[in-house]
């Protein structure tokens, strides 16, 4: 038993766990045609459980955890092999893709400020909040350095990233959204690496719009975002 209390204090147990819940969901459902059986959303709840179940720390989780999170960037930077692909599309629309994203930034930004508004929510969990269109590997360190928590980001963000991958398509064939290009974009806008990965699922072209809008609201949030709080007052 004490050996086994030692593994639990080591990276190698989060990094295990992760990864090992993450291969167990995505072969279990490989084949599953509805978005709803999401890994993600099975690991995070399977993960979850066992901590309690077992009394293990959280603290001792997040030392494997630190390890991944730490490979986020790289991870989001091989997203251009696909853009890469797509460029001359890009290149021909360049003017209503870039508005749409910045568009797209601007409601998530002050639609996350009115909500904290009008929940009377304090100033940590309104910063918190505001960077939860972009991809976690930037809204943690985004809402640190303008004094939000890091752990409510990361929860912020996969809300809106598990939400939107098993909503987001519905939304647009309701709606009536029927470009490749378009829904590329709105789902790697509004639902970052969980939006690329559905857009992935749907085709080439709408994974790529999809990859870039998730870079690009990435660089135009963290520029964007101190200026809202200035501006709003948060």
């Amino acid at each position: 038993m004490a050996d086994w209390r030692l593994l639990l204090v080591t990276p190698l147990f989060g990094v295990s766990l992760t990864i090992g819940m993450m291969v167990f969901y995505t072969r279990l459902f490989k084949h599953a045609r509805s978005p709803l059986l999401n890994p993600l959303l099975f690991s995070i709840a399977s993960i979850i459980g066992l901590l309690l179940a077992a009394g293990i720390p959280y603290e001792s989780y997040e030392k494997g955890g630190a390890v991944l999170s730490f490979f986020l960037g790289p991870a989001i930077v091989s997203l251009a092999v696909p853009l890469y692909r797509q460029f001359d599309r890009l290149k021909a629309n360049a003017l209503p893709i870039f508005a749409g994203i910045i568009a797209g930034v601007v409601v998530s930004l002050s639609s996350a400020v009115l909500l904290a508004r009008l929940f009377q929510l304090s100033r940590e969990l309104t910063v918190s909040l505001m960077p939860l269109g972009t991809t976690s590997a930037i809204s943690m360190n985004l809402a640190q350095m303008q004094g939000g928590d890091r752990a409510l980001t990361m929860f912020f963000v996969n809300v809106a990233g598990i939400s939107g991958y098993m909503m987001s398509v519905k939304v647009l064939d309701a709606v009536k959204v029927t470009n490749p290009a378009a829904r590329g974009i709105a789902l790697g806008n509004t639902s970052h690496a969980m939006g690329t990965k559905r857009g992935f699922e749907l085709g080439e072209e709408e994974g790529a719009m999809a990859s870039l809008a998730l870079s690009i609201t990435a660089v135009v949030t963290t520029v964007m975002m101190p200026l809202f709080i200035r501006l709003l007052g948060v």
